[in-house]
């Protein structure tokens, strides 16, 4: 077992290492500048040191902007600038919340009812987190992935899971449930970003909950599919709870009545929902919500939290966001989208439309590699939206191939509620790589077989 780990490590330094070697040869020409070209370099040796788990998360965290700094590459203000985005404090306090619910006892009970209810079968509880996912960041307009994450790990306590393919897949579920599936429903910010694009060429055109529908609904069918296909392969189908249902119902039962920090618990929780539904009227930062709890809990009359929930707070998680998002900052600063356009349009000139739709979708999935989603949408919206009509393609249409494009994932840093749910330590990066790959094979075949001839037949292309 040893030599297999060694040799892993190997194998996984000489990649790391070698990698980057190959991009630092490449010519400096055009829009590759010698910036990108070090941008390139850093951030492939950085994430690949994260795919690998070759060190510990937390000094990988710090690497990745310390070489930005060090290198020339930005300056203290761009390589440290996530810290000034409310991500990153959203993000510290949802992990304060998070940890107060479950030692108060609310995340082990809310847990249990859902276990529960869900027949104490594993394949119900399984379909149930992926359907909390998609209910909370509907009502909470996509901001409720962290509430879901937590959810999903308490869930995953409450049966007794260790960090196994059973808790990976449930909160494989949960993940695609909250952010996945939002995607082709409803996500304001993303849809105000198209809209503005799009407006460049269409000026009356308002992207609507009904018009991603049209464009991507089918990805609700691809996330059912992979969740089946990982049941199958996985030999979970026929699992149960680590007790039957009735033991389960007792052990609900001896939870007893509602505790005073229970009920003061699911008042803020309640608070915190209804304020991530109204960010949209009032335009305050969904951020802000989980920033604020993260103390309320410790004020006299709530003190639902001690001094001891701190110190069970990951803190590394905080750096590894702050580290991801970094990426996307220093991106846009060396000009990687522009870059990006540049090769993309003459090389798609006089191809086939699915060539193009297929060749979008890889271009958005590759981008998605050094730019969080929302930079990604921010940074590449427009030249697609541009490509399009030089391409003889409607700047919707290519800007729901972006969006689409921002599903296909592969590694928890290229999503905040992928990269918390998997902070939570309920699965390896190489589960989460293999089931995200799935997902990805399933959306880019289902695509080519039925997405396409669709958008065709509804004059979408």
């Amino acid at each position: 077992m040893e030599k297999n780990t060694n040799r892993k490590t190997i194998i996984g330094w000489g990649v790391t290492i070698l990698l980057p070697l190959i991009i630092g040869v490449i010519p400096v020409q055009g829009m590759f500048t010698e910036d990108l070209r070090k941008f390139f370099m850093i951030t492939v040796f950085v994430i690949l040191i994260i795919a690998f788990e070759l060190i510990p998360k937390l000094a990988a965290s710090i690497l990745l902007p310390t070489l930005y700094l060090v290198t020339g590459l930005a300056p203290v203000e761009v390589a440290f600038g996530s810290w000034t985005n409310t991500t990153v404090w959203m993000v510290l306090g949802g992990l304060v919340f998070s940890a107060v619910l479950e030692e108060c006892g609310l995340l082990e009970r809310i847990a249990y009812f859902i276990i529960t209810k869900c027949g104490g079968t594993y394949v119900g509880t399984v379909f149930a987190c992926f359907v909390i996912g998609i209910i909370l960041n509907l009502i909470t307009f996509c901001n409720g992935w962290l509430v879901a994450s937590v959810l999903v790990y308490g869930v995953c306590k409450a049966m007794g899971l260790k960090p196994s393919k059973e808790s990976a897949l449930l909160c494989f579920a949960g993940t695609i449930g909250a952010t996945g599936c939002t995607v082709c429903l409803y996500y304001p910010g993303y849809f105000s970003i198209i809209e503005g694009s799009v407006r460049e060429f269409i000026p009356d055109y308002t992207m609507t909950m009904t018009s991603s529908l049209k464009y991507n609904g089918w990805f609700i069918l691809w996330c059912i599919i992979c969740i089946l296909i990982l049941m199958k392969v996985y030999h979970t189908k026929d699992l149960k709870t680590s007790a039957g249902k009735e033991i389960l119902e007792e052990h609900y039962k001896s939870l007893g009545h509602i505790t005073g920090k229970e009920k003061r618990g699911i008042i803020l929780v309640l608070i915190l929902l209804v304020y991530l539904c109204s960010t949209r009227i009032t335009g305050l930062p969904a951020a802000y919500g989980f920033m604020v709890i993260s103390v309320l809990v410790f004020l006299p009359g709530i003190g639902i939290g001690s001094e001891g929930t701190v110190k069970k707070i990951n803190f590394t998680t905080v750096f590894f966001v702050s580290s991801c998002l970094e990426i996307g900052i220093a991106g846009a600063s060396v000009g990687f989208g522009d870059f990006l356009t540049s090769i993309a349009v003459p090389a798609l000139q006089g191809k086939g439309m699915l060539f193009v739709c297929l060749a979008f979708i890889i271009i958005g999935m590759i981008a998605n590699l050094f730019m969080t989603p929302y930079a990604m949408l921010g940074g590449l919206s427009l030249p697609f939206a541009q490509m399009a009509v030089s391409l003889g393609m409607s700047p919707v249409t290519a800007c729901m191939l972006l969006l689409y494009s921002c599903e296909v994932l592969f590694f928890p840093y290229e999503s905040a509620g992928n990269l918390i749910m998997y902070e939570f330590g309920m699965m390896s990066m190489g589960r989460f790589v293999k089931e995200m790959t799935l997902k990805a094979v399933i959306m880019i075949v289902g695509f080519v077989v039925v997405m396409y001839p669709m958008w065709k037949l509804m004059g979408f292309l």
